[in-house]
């Protein structure tokens, strides 16, 4: 048998082989925009005061599947997982309001789910939405503004990639510790933390992967909650 002819035999058996590996490739992953549609976010803490914990949102309830598939239109398989918040006193030289103090149950939240992956898995994305201050905004503002500061010192002494997203993503103020971090954020008399991961195909390899979803997906969720806050 020529030389020729042989390779033709092994093409001819090689070729539905990789049409049937493709075939079993994942769909390329697809990102949208934010799609806000739940309702607004109304807290209304004393003047010069916090929010009593009873009274806190279930963070839980906060973000809708629609909100997310807007973000991520192929999301699927959908769990919640509450984050315990504890709350200290803003101002430790005077008494905290009774009530203000405490754990919060569902202060936070682990949204996950399921993405396109080659590697099967029911949830391999997550995104984690936590209120760490409702309050009354001037002292959100002045809680977030000592925050942004530390933040922006310790990404100098560890040369990190800090940035200011200012009001950016539709939030009054926004920054990443580092521009693979979720983005730490305030508007009226919330702040909140988005943070999460994706091992899904099309994220990217790690350490990219973060930086592309906080890019990609984090900053969707921000605009999503901020455009809610009144």
């Amino acid at each position: 048998m020529s030389r020729l002819i042989r390779w033709s035999a092994v093409l001819a058996v090689l070729a539905p082989l990789a049409l049937a590996g493709c075939s079993n490739a994942p769909p390329a992953l697809e990102f949208g925009s934010a799609g806000p549609s739940g309702p607004k976010l109304v807290a209304q803490p004393a003047r010069g005061g916090s929010l009593p914990v009873a009274q806190w949102p279930n963070a839980c309830e906060v973000l809708s599947e629609d909100e997310i598939r807007a973000i991520l239109p192929q999301a699927t398989g959908f769990a919640r997982e509450p984050v315990k918040v504890t709350l200290m006193n803003f101002n430790p030289l005077e008494p905290s309001a009774p009530g203000t103090t405490g754990d919060v149950a569902a202060g936070g939240c682990t949204y996950k789910f399921g993405l396109p992956s080659a590697y099967k898995s029911e949830r391999n994305s997550s995104i984690r939405l936590t209120f760490t201050a409702i309050a009354d905004p001037a002292l959100v503002r002045q809680s977030y503004a000592e925050d942004l500061a530390e933040a922006r010192e310790e990404a100098t002494r560890r040369n990190r990639e800090f940035r200011d997203l200012g009001t950016s993503l539709g939030a009054a103020g926004c920054f990443q510790p580092d521009v693979s971090d979720g983005p730490t954020c305030h508007r009226g008399p919330y702040q909140f933390e988005v943070d999460g991961m994706s091992t899904a195909d099309g994220v990217g390899e790690y350490a990219e992967s973060d930086k592309n979803w906080s890019a990609k997906v984090l900053t969707e969720v921000v605009r999503t909650v901020s455009a809610r806050i009144p």
